[in-house]
């Protein structure tokens, strides 16, 4: 038994205790494989939500859909592995940049489904040895970048249950309150906002703006939900109360022209704005590759930072620098480059069909472009090997010992 594991033994039960709700699930279950003793002392953590939970939620529209009406949580969560013992595969690569984004929703079997990391997307038909059927943390380090949530159909039918609810287009979920509730905000019938409190009979729907405008994305954020519509207006919802405050007000540079989405990145929340713009009258060297490029992915992306003292969404002018966001409509995040320097810094990863190059493959990052912060060029992931090699395909040294995925399920250990 090492020192380490000795100190921690000896701590008082409640020190433990006290240190263990501030570690992730994974992180719990690498400190119980240590050894028997701390397997004793340390309790499983609760397993995560999932479509086989009894938790039965009413559904926001008035509509069933099939038979109960009656919706499930699902959550996934997105993980950074890096092996810790050197093997051959990963020593062929510099250590640094040995690592793999994967999305993951465990199930209450203790099976996983493993996602697109950038779609949220289950893989389907997947090649034989492409993924291991079990891992051992013990080998890998495992860092949980973000979480995402979904409400699924809570259907007696087999065909049905589990299936993402079609009306409903964002999650996002609060922490548990002391008498173990917690809050869902969703965004549901494209225009709709909603919230409801476990145990709750119904829904309550949250006004923002007319109501004549698409919401476009919520997240939770230091103990609020924040939504925001297609003009800019942004609201802030209390979990317990539902009180709602006006935190930035419309602004006519976001009215009703290109996405916007919501990035938590460590204590800042961002907005990501995409517009799509046109070349009008203008004559294209194709010979000039960048222009060329700038023409057949015709992208601008700016980001904003919310200044809570002022209550603006503040333009930010020098970049993300050690940073990246990764946005879609399942889930925004942010990644430190610093951190995980295999991933391109001062970038913005973008899901759009205008980065399609292979209709046949969808593979993670098929539909991916990369939006170059400081000079504003943008390409699809597929262009830059060093970066798209961290989603796909899966690292050889994940996968030493041949094994085979069945059912785009595999079990964690």
């Amino acid at each position: 038994m090492d020192k380490t594991t000795l100190y921690w033994i000896k701590l008082p039960k409640d020190l433990r205790v006290s240190i263990t709700k501030r570690l992730t699930r994974n992180e719990i279950l690498v400190l119980r494989a240590t050894c028997n003793r701390l397997r004793y002392l340390v309790p499983f953590p609760q397993r995560p939500v999932s479509p086989n939970s009894t938790l039965n939620i009413p559904s926001p529209v008035s509509s069933a859909v099939c038979d109960s009406g009656l919706l499930s949580l699902t959550q996934s969560t997105l993980y950074i592995i890096r092996p810790i013992y050197d093997t051959p595969a990963a020593a062929s690569s510099s250590s640094s940049t040995c690592m793999w984004l994967v999305n993951v929703e465990e199930l209450n079997s203790g099976r996983v489904r493993v996602k697109d990391p950038l779609t949220g997307a289950l893989f389907r038909n997947l090649p034989n040895n492409s993924l291991p059927n079990s891992l051992n943390l013990l080998d890998y380090r495992v860092t949980e970048i973000a979480q995402s949530y979904g409400l699924g159909l809570a259907s007696d039918h087999d065909d049905c249950k589990g299936r993402n609810a079609y009306f409903v287009q964002k999650v996002a979920v609060s922490p548990c309150f002391e008498d173990d509730s917690f809050t869902i905000m969703a965004i549901y019938s494209m225009k709709k906002l909603g919230i409801w409190r476990k145990n709750d009979p119904n829904w309550t729907q949250i006004p923002i703006g007319d109501g004549r405008v698409y919401v476009e994305d919520i997240a939770f954020h230091k103990g609020k939900f924040y939504a925001l519509n297609q003009t800019g207006l942004t609201i802030a919802v209390e979990p317990k109360s539902f009180e709602v405050n006006e935190i930035v007000a419309p602004n006519p540079k976001f009215n009703g022209t290109g996405i916007k989405h919501l990035v938590k990145s460590f204590q800042d929340l961002f907005l990501v704005f995409k517009q799509i713009y046109c070349h009008d009258n203008v004559e294209i060297n194709f010979e000039d590759e960048e222009e060329s490029e700038r023409y057949l992915y015709p992208v601008r992306v700016d980001v904003f930072k919310l200044d809570e003292e002022i209550n603006q969404w503040v333009h930010v002018v020098n970049g993300l620098k050690d940073t990246s966001f990764f946005v879609d409509n399942a889930c925004s995040y942010s990644i430190s480059t610093k951190e995980f320097p295999a991933f391109r810094e001062n970038c913005v990863y973008l899901i759009d069909t205008l980065f399609i190059k292979d209709y046949d493959n969808k593979y993670p990052g098929w539909c991916t472009g990369v939006y170059d912060l400081k000079d504003g060029t943008v390409a699809p992931l597929s262009n830059f090997p060093i970066y798209s090699k961290n989603f796909w395909p899966p690292p050889s040294w994940l996968n030493t010992n041949g094994s085979r995925i069945e059912d785009e399920e595999c079990t964690s250990s």
